[in-house]
């Protein structure tokens, strides 16, 4: 969550998108307890905003109208308020109850400002790839396993794009709207560039092919140039980035169909199969998995991908659902 959008939605100055973006964290218990702090900041700050015309009254009617709350006329003359302490704090009243009390975002397709604006989703099974051309020009190839979402209204005020797996972005310029990837994990924003995001396997990813991106987790950010990779790992109380080097065709391959496999031990490319197809692996002990493999896939299937390994590796396979069983053959 940034700090700055929450100033900005408190001023009433927050285009359509960028309130439900706000509602979406505020879904999250970690962000609400993070938005409480930056509120009672706020409280013990005892500046007064001179200049600050916001009429609190008119906002504090939206959010209860948002929450489907009675209006009560208020007991304050909010309009002359000059001061964002106290309308702060009613904020925060009236945000963590409702929060705390209602899951309203929990419906697929939701309104932002008008009942024409929806949310569409986009969700691949395994192995299955998907390229969409966004209104703006923007590509986006997502991974097997992978949901995007984005509102109807994309282009018109901003460009946000909600992640859950992985995609690979090739993002059209526009110097008056942002790129915006929202995973879980964190925001990744760029400007006329080409990355691939992945949440896969409990880790956050964004490597940089071309251009320029920013990544924040929390309050930790960082700038990529290409061939850089930003990595979160999941860990309690800790929001650090890691920048390291990528191998570019490596990180990528999947979204041209390709597995190019270079000297590598079968174990290797197993756990490499596991995370392209989504499945797992019971391996028999006899298996050598030591023994190291070259070739390219191009555009196969998991079935194919394990028929063209077993001839050269001497195994049997046997698919159920997402697990995979390899037996030595005899």
């Amino acid at each position: 969550m940034k700090k700055e959008l929450v100033i900005k939605f408190l001023r009433g100055k927050c285009s359509s998108t960028e309130e439900q973006q706000l509602y979406q964290w505020l879904e999250n218990p970690d962000e609400r307890k993070l938005f409480s702090r930056w509120m009672e900041e706020e409280i013990e700050n005892p500046t007064i905003l001179a200049n600050d015309l916001t009429d609190y009254s008119h906002l504090l009617q939206r959010i209860h109208q948002k929450a489907n709350l009675p209006i009560r006329k208020p007991t304050l003359k909010l309009t002359v308020i000059k001061s964002l302490k106290v309308a702060a704090t009613l904020i925060l009243i009236l945000f963590t109850g409702y929060f705390l009390s209602q899951s309203w975002l929990k419906k697929q397709d939701r309104a932002i400002g008008t009942s024409d604006v929806t949310f569409i989703d986009r969700t691949t099974g395994i192995g299955e790839k998907l390229t969409l051309t966004m209104p703006d020009g923007t590509r986006i190839i997502v991974n097997s396993e992978s949901t995007i979402q984005f509102s109807s209204a994309y282009g018109h005020e901003d460009r946000l794009i909600t992640l859950k797996g992985e995609a690979y972005f090739d993002v059209a310029p526009d110097s008056l709207k942002t790129f915006l990837v929202q995973t879980k994990e964190g925001m990744t924003q760029a400007l006329g560039t080409a990355f691939n995001v992945s949440t896969k396997n409990n880790a956050f990813q964004v490597a940089l092919v071309e251009g320029k991106v920013k990544v924040a987790i929390g309050q930790n950010t960082t700038h990529l140039t290409p061939g850089q990779m930003a990595v979160y790992k999941h860990a309690k109380n800790s929001t650090e980035i890691k920048v390291k080097k990528f191998n570019i065709e490596k990180v990528t391959a999947w979204k041209e169909g390709k597995l190019k496999i270079n000297n590598k031990s079968l174990g290797e490319i197993l756990k490499e199969l596991e995370y392209r197809y989504g499945v797992s692996f019971k391996i028999d002990p006899d298996l050598d998995l030591k023994q190291r493999i070259s070739g390219t896939f191009e555009n196969k299937n998991l079935t194919n991908v394990l028929t063209g390994l077993s001839f050269s590796t001497a195994f049997t396979f046997e698919l159920n659902a997402k697990q995979v069983i390899l037996k030595k053959r005899l």
